[in-house]
């Protein structure tokens, strides 16, 4: 038998691959166990910059939180404490959490603060009178006009306008119960706004389309021709508050039909007569109607703060705050949310 057989008498025959192999092997092994104690040196997550639209967010919650810190701390104290004060008070610690938490509340990345960076967690307030309160209301009314009117973001264009018109009626309400003044709301120069500040030539309502237009002025006439029919119903000073009602939607919608190009056209809404609930000669049904109309006039602005361009918001916005305080007029209760009946707090129980 040859040298290169063996006993079965086949040839023994070197695997051309197997060396290759076994050398590839050995190198995974030598790559994982070095890998054991590697450190790949990385920078560490870096927090994003807020763009304007969240700065307008944040500083809408931030501002939130601290009124309600500033009510519930007023509310401890002796002038804080007694009717018709105390209502109110609560009513801005209630509505003002619940801006806060319809905006998203405070922003966490949870990413590691970086040391010596301030927290974003709640303000805390040690000391807040009423009247610290009515300023701050005040403050925080006229930041959020700005902001509503200036951010680029129309749902939160629209939602911000709500919060401002809510702290603008509490802001009256607490006036009213603390027998001073009601103080400034209206936006000025100053007032801080990330956004873009809008154009000198830039018109309230002039983003808005002619269908939007036509959507306001229907609803207006429709609270014209509504308070007509409550006129009739009721008497003595109810009566003249329905008919100026009534002469003021009338006009409102003039106008607005005649912005959108659609007076007296076949694209015209506006109809002769509406349908109105049975039973208007009860004047609590007919003063139901009052708060509904101007609650549906309230609820048209609103939407077309979100359809209006930045800048050309703040007419709409004090429209909304107009209705909103009329639909008082008629018995209404304060809300949170004025303007936006799909974030109304639902009953508990």
């Amino acid at each position: 038998m040859s040298a290169d057989q063996n006993p079965a008498g086949h040839r023994d025959h070197a695997r051309p691959g197997s060396a290759v192999v076994r050398a590839l092997a050995v190198a995974v092994t030598v790559l994982t166990l070095a890998a054991c104690g590697l450190r790949v040196e990385t920078p560490p997550p870096v927090e994003p910059s807020p763009d304007a639209v969240e700065q307008v967010r944040a500083r809408t919650v931030a501002d939130s939180l601290a009124l309600s810190a500033a009510a519930t701390a007023a509310a401890l104290l002796p002038d804080g404490a007694v009717e018709p004060v105390a209502p109110v008070l609560a009513d801005v610690t209630g509505f003002s959490d619940q801006h806060a938490d319809q905006l998203g509340g405070v922003y966490v990345s949870g990413l590691p603060a970086p040391t010596g960076s301030p927290t974003t967690s709640a303000p805390t307030t040690t000391a807040a009178s009423v009247a610290d309160v009515l300023e701050q209301l005040a403050s925080a009314t006229r930041t959020a006009l700005a902001d509503a009117d200036a951010v680029t973001d129309a749902p939160l264009a629209r939602l911000v306008a709500s919060v401002a018109t809510s702290r603008g009626e509490l802001a009256t309400r607490l006036a009213q119960a603390t027998g001073v003044e009601v103080p400034s709301l209206a936006p000025d120069a100053t007032t801080a706004t990330a956004a873009p500040t809008p154009s000198p030539s830039s018109t309230d309502g002039d983003s808005l389309s002619a269908t939007e237009m036509g959507v306001l002025a229907l609803v207006h006439d429709e609270a014209g021709y509504g308070f007509e029919v409550i006129a009739a119903k009721l008497s003595a000073e109810q009566r003249a508050t329905a008919e100026a009602s009534a002469d003021a939607h009338r006009a409102r919608s003039e106008e607005w039909a005649a912005a959108a190009g659609i007076d007296g056209s076949a694209q015209d809404p506006r109809r002769a007569s509406y349908t109105l609930p049975a039973g208007l000669d009860d004047p609590t049904v007919a003063t139901a109607l009052g708060r509904s109309l101007e609650t549906a006039v309230a609820d048209a602005y609103a939407n077309a703060v979100a359809q209006a361009g930045p800048g050309s918001r703040a007419s709409l916005i004090e429209s909304l705050h107009r209705a909103t305080a009329d639909a008082a007029v008629w018995g209404a209760t304060p809300v949170p949310f004025p303007g936006l009946p799909e974030r109304a707090q639902q009953p508990t129980g």
